[in-house]
């Protein structure tokens, strides 16, 4: 719960009626949580909403900080527009509500969401983003998986096109990047495994833990203690917010 004198923040958007915003949450940072100085932004996956990820606020948004957890396009409360479904048009949902956001926020994604938030982070860059997290998502084009029906505009978005080169871009422009990977997950094959724990850059960390692709964000599992982890390593506090 918010704290009783919490006043979320309003996206500036909000006052304009013709434009659909995200519903979402703000959540103050609690007191003890040692977080990594700076806000967070939670994207959840397909067939969730905001509150998949509320565990990870809890558990890594520090006092005085703040935590967006946006509801994704199509799913309830948020709009749902009869087209418009590439990743693209996903991150461009959130970027009408970051203004929200104080100051650069570590981006956490898991599944679907973990491939919104890093087309978010390429666009938005170092000025708005200060590490980037990817839970479980194959970033690789993988024609076969493409879906007919009413998933086919997504599905065809998504799986049509190769995602990979905007790590480069990410670690290039000084965003540290973490993957995590559960090793009995379907979602990311051992050929993309490979390739990912084959990169060697400074900025860039992959990770495996155990578990299936739902695993990784079971509030009980280890996900939020290697995120922390993550943060001291490579989004260290100064060392004046340290004391």
């Amino acid at each position: 719960m918010a704290e009783p004198d919490f006043v979320p923040p309003s996206p500036y958007l909000r006052s304009f009626g013709q434009v659909a915003l995200l519903d979402h949450d703000v959540v103050p940072g609690r007191p003890g949580v040692p977080g990594a100085g700076a806000p967070l932004l939670l994207l959840h996956g397909l067939e969730d909403d905001r509150n998949r990820l509320r565990f990870l606020s809890d558990a890594l948004c520090s006092e005085g900080q703040i935590a967006l957890l946006p509801t994704l396009r199509d799913h309830p409360p948020s709009p749902a527009p009869p087209w418009g479904y590439s990743p693209l048009d996903y991150a461009a949902d959130v970027h009408r509500i970051t203004d929200v956001l104080p100051s650069p926020a570590h981006v956490i994604g898991y599944s679907y969401g973990a491939l919104v938030g890093l087309v978010h982070a390429a666009v938005m860059g170092p000025a708005r983003v200060r590490s980037l997290v990817l839970l479980d998502q194959s970033l690789e084009r993988r024609p076969q998986r493409i879906e007919g029906g009413e998933w086919a505009e997504s599905s065809f978005l998504k799986w049509e096109y190769d995602y990979t080169h905007l790590l480069d871009m990410l670690t290039a422009a000084g965003i540290p990047v973490l993957m995590v990977v559960p090793r009995d997950s379907h979602v990311i094959p051992e050929s993309e495994r490979a390739a990912l724990r084959a990169r060697r850059h400074p900025l860039f960390s992959y990770v495996l833990m155990d578990g299936a692709h739902a695993d990784v964000v079971r509030p009980d599992g280890p996900v939020a203690s290697v995120i922390e982890e993550f943060y001291a390593q490579f989004c260290p506090l100064p060392l004046e917010e340290e004391r």
